[in-house]
């Protein structure tokens, strides 16, 4: 997750329903890509620009979308974002350089397919959609997280395969793309659930999970060269991470858990790469199946709906 606009990153075919000109898109249009809103300030991920971070809801069998609208660790109200066809995967959060509110951004599971971000107002209208360059090398790939890698001030993604454990930043400016960076491998099961500067130097980090075991890393990262790497608790499989954001105000990067199966969402209140403590933000609706991660898509059952960022 970067510091200034929001953005979410999904996987699939563009232009379904609940996509692109189905919902009005001035698709091609010029962006006003000068300075950002009050919506994300450091590592507060805010979509109506107070000082709290909120979180961000997918339905995935519909397509619906939904906001939990926090005042800090309390649920304060809801809101409704615009659908986003079934056949697309929320990913990621980040900044593309829009000056409202939050924007989505799609790329293709198709390989040599377009990508392309969707910028929204700050009342969660639909802007706009602006192309970028193909990401995905093939199927096997998807988008892990986003943030600024290179230190450029602007927003990159980082790229991971399901298969082989290999994973790359995609550099970006804006929705133009400037290359890739060298490829680093890490043996599987562990994969990328979250990206954020978890230890406040101004670096975005990388948040691993082990998909056989429950454990959970953060590794400190400068671009591409690991700075450390800091074991967390281990986290039953029951649970995913959901979003990464500051939802206690400190300006420390906390992590969001659900648990699709009791409907817990549940914080971990971090200091750094250290959890300090824990606490229940609210609860979805209980009994859907469980979901490891950005890896695939939510289960796709009616009436379930998992958190997918920010992150």
């Amino acid at each position: 997750m970067k510091s200034r606009m929001l953005a979410l990153c999904l996987t699939g075919l563009l232009g379904q329903a609940g996509c692109g000109d189905s919902e009005n898109e001035a698709v091609g249009a010029e962006a006003d890509l000068g300075e950002s809103t009050r919506a994300i300030r450091g590592d507060i991920v805010s979509f109506n620009g107070d000082p709290y971070s909120d979180l961000i809801w997918r339905e995935q069998a519909t397509g619906n979308m939904g906001a939990w609208l926090m005042n800090g660790p309390v649920l304060g109200s809801t809101a409704t974002l615009p659908a986003v066809s079934p056949s697309l995967m929320v990913q990621a959060a980040s900044d593309f350089g829009s000056t409202t509110s939050p924007d989505l951004v799609y790329h293709s599971t198709t390989a040599g397919s377009g990508e392309a971000v969707r910028f929204l107002s700050s009342t969660f209208s639909v802007i706009g959609t602006f192309p970028i360059s193909p990401l995905l090398p093939s199927s096997a790939w998807y988008v892990a997280a986003s943030g600024d890698f290179n230190l450029d001030g602007k927003t990159d993604l980082v790229v991971h395969n399901r298969i082989s454990g290999q994973y790359f930043y995609r550099y970006l400016n804006g929705t133009t793309s400037l290359g890739n960076s060298a490829i680093a491998s890490r043996p599987l099961p562990w994969f990328i659930v979250g990206a954020a500067d978890m230890n406040g130097d101004g670096r975005t980090d990388l948040v691993w999970r082990n998909r056989s075991t429950g454990q959970n890393e953060i590794t400190l990262m400068n671009n591409t060269t690991v700075l450390g790497t800091f074991t967390l608790p281990v986290q039953p499989l029951t649970y995913y991470l959901g979003a990464t954001a500051d939802y206690t105000g400190d300006g420390n990067t906390d992590l969001v858990w659900h648990n699709p199966g009791t409907g817990q969402v549940l914080l971990w209140k971090m200091v750094g790469t250290s959890l300090t403590a824990t606490s229940t933000l609210g609860n979805m609706t209980p009994g859907c199946p469980a979901w490891f991660s950005q890896t695939t898509p939510p289960p796709a059952d009616y009436g379930c709906w998992y958190l997918v960022g920010p992150r």
